[in-house]
């Protein structure tokens, strides 16, 4: 990099009051990579539920966040981009993609991040910048809740709750190609996108006979945290497992899952990990996982993504850094 270019803007979230935040550009000089890092020209970012959540996650005991907030925290996680300065095995010009660590704050709403070798990968090749800054956390979170914690199984019924998310629409796909029987939740306007993809069942969002019927799953994946363990007990096989993105929704179903056969996981995927991206790129490669984009917008209209949108998107909320 010259150095004309050592000053980069970023997107940055202060906390207001407990529960309200504002959201404005900044410039911050460029990160210098550390041993093991690369630092890459961000070309695609997404917008995630938990950027929106950043200042709670206090809740959940890590408060270094706030220690911080004074200065603001830069928000992202997920991206693809361009390695600018080359490691020790991704050199300068590789298109990569990854997701950064969560536990650590956001980095990636940023014209430049710096990012350990171990949580990238190049990014699939017949995919642009936009459609692969989707992929990370979406599917890493799947492969872990669906083939790691369930261990899904070809023939298995499986229930899905926040379907057409940025997560649901990559788990969606992950159980179909895992050979799963797949009912999934979500909005009305989405059904033929997700019978398209491999839902064999669509539940519309706002109704709740899900609870009063007497259907019964191997897998509940309550993407959207819904629901806890105790009120979709009955919808589980006598060895079923119920999986939540929200553990602290439902800190009981962790705890009584101890003592029966049904169990309740806590699923939480941090960062990225290289060889795991490295299997979901063959994948897409592969043309076996379809590449899931819901809007897309330059970084300058950052600030307006922030506010409640059109519930209408399926996908991830795509910012392009030109």
């Amino acid at each position: 990099m010259s150095s004309h270019q050592q000053i980069m803007t970023v997107l940055v979230l202060y906390p207001e009051h407990e529960y309200e935040q504002r959201i404005a550009f900044e410039e911050r000089p460029v990160p210098v990579p550390e041993r093991g890092e690369v630092l890459v020209r961000v070309r695609a970012t997404t917008i995630g539920g938990r950027d929106k959540e950043l200042f709670a996650v206090e809740e959940l005991g890590w408060r270094s966040k706030r220690r911080r907030a004074a200065r603001g925290v830069i928000t992202g996680y997920e991206f693809s981009g361009t390695v600018v300065t080359s490691g020790e095995r991704f050199k300068e010009g590789d298109d990569v993609y990854g997701y950064t660590n969560f536990c650590k704050g956001g980095v990636t709403h940023a014209e430049f991040v710096c990012v350990s070798e171990h949580m990238i990968s190049y990014k699939p090749v017949k995919l642009s910048h936009v459609q692969a800054a989707t992929i990370p956390v979406g599917c890493m979170t799947s492969i872990q809740a669906l083939q790691n914690l369930a261990g899904l199984k070809k023939r298995q019924r499986i229930l899905l709750s926040g379907a057409t998310g940025g997560v649901g629409m990559y788990a969606v796909q992950y159980a179909k190609l895992l050979g799963a029987q797949i009912t999934a939740q979500g909005r009305s306007w989405h059904e033929h996108d997700l019978l398209r993809l491999g839902v064999e069942s669509f539940i519309e969002y706002t109704r709740e006979e899900i609870l009063h019927s007497e259907e019964v799953f191997d897998v509940i994946f309550d993407v959207a945290g819904i629901w806890t363990l105790e009120n979709m007990y009955s919808h589980l096989t006598s060895k079923g497992v119920y999986i939540t993105t929200h553990p602290e929704r439902d800190p009981l179903g962790i705890v009584s899952s101890f003592f029966t056969a049904k169990k309740s996981k806590y699923l939480y995927v941090s960062q990225g990990k290289s060889d795991v991206l490295e299997n979901i790129t063959a994948l897409f490669d592969a043309e076996m996982l379809e590449p899931i984009v819901g809007s897309v917008s330059p970084f300058a209209e950052a600030l307006n993504e922030f506010a409640p949108k059109d519930v209408k998107i399926a996908g991830r909320r795509v910012l392009t850094i030109d």
